[in-house]
């Protein structure tokens, strides 16, 4: 796979909110058009671990649910599938190559991300099917959701080292912005091109490159 590489991007902050009469403090996530920005990983550096999001990676209607998952270095990891049909989970990326061949419900075993960085997951049967997982040695993240927003809860007040992780960054590490006050209501934007994912080429596994080969065989 070609992974899109982060190239000076800047990432600018912008305050919605001053802090002055706000009541609760609120993070929302925006690309460079100002859309609502969803999958934006949050680094947080100097504060204490807070309590693991999850540490699953169901398959369900030929999808990884959820799309994006962050673990901190050393989890271990279950790919239960919710699908009626086997799916063969696999990753070539250097972070933690591993293949989990055809299989049901929670016939798979769990896998263990020993070391940071990001990991691409594809599927060796349905090849629309693609999810990462951000592993890491910072001991708070959040994920932006649809909406662009992000749950700050955990958050110690004051400024905190803030980096940052979107899928469309391929195998580039986190990118940090430096000290950020998270406790007053901010807009976050950063520059990253929601379409490069999209065109970016998936790998092909073992199998896939060999049914493509009978496929082009038997074409004529």
């Amino acid at each position: 796979m070609h992974y899109l590489r982060y190239s000076a991007m800047a990432a600018a902050l912008l305050l919605a909110v001053s802090g002055a009469g706000v009541s609760a403090a609120s993070l929302k996530v925006l690309d460079q058009q100002g859309k609502a920005l969803t999958d934006a990983v949050i680094l947080v550096d100097g504060v204490a671990q807070r309590p693991a999001l999850s540490t699953s990676m169901d398959q369900i209607d030929l999808q990884f649910q959820p799309r994006v998952l962050v673990v901190p270095a050393g989890t271990e990891v279950g790919f239960p599938n919710g699908d009626n049909v086997r799916h063969h989970v696999y990753s070539f990326s250097p972070t933690k190559p591993f293949e989990l061949r055809l299989f049901h419900g929670s016939e798979a075993p769990p896998v263990t991300f020993e070391q940071s960085g990001p990991v691409v997951l594809g599927c060796n049967i349905h090849d629309s099917m693609i999810g990462y997982i951000l592993v890491t040695d910072s001991p708070w993240y959040a994920i932006s959701n649809p909406a662009g927003e992000l749950d700050l809860e955990h958050l110690p007040t004051g400024e905190v080292l803030v980096s940052w992780w979107h899928p469309t960054l391929g195998d580039a590490p986190p990118v940090t912005l430096g000290s950020m006050d998270l406790h007053s209501s901010q807009n976050l934007t950063l520059a990253v091109d929601v379409g490069a994912e999209a065109a970016a080429e998936k790998p092909l596994s073992p199998l896939q490159k060999r049914f493509n080969k009978a496929a082009g065989k038997y074409a004529n």
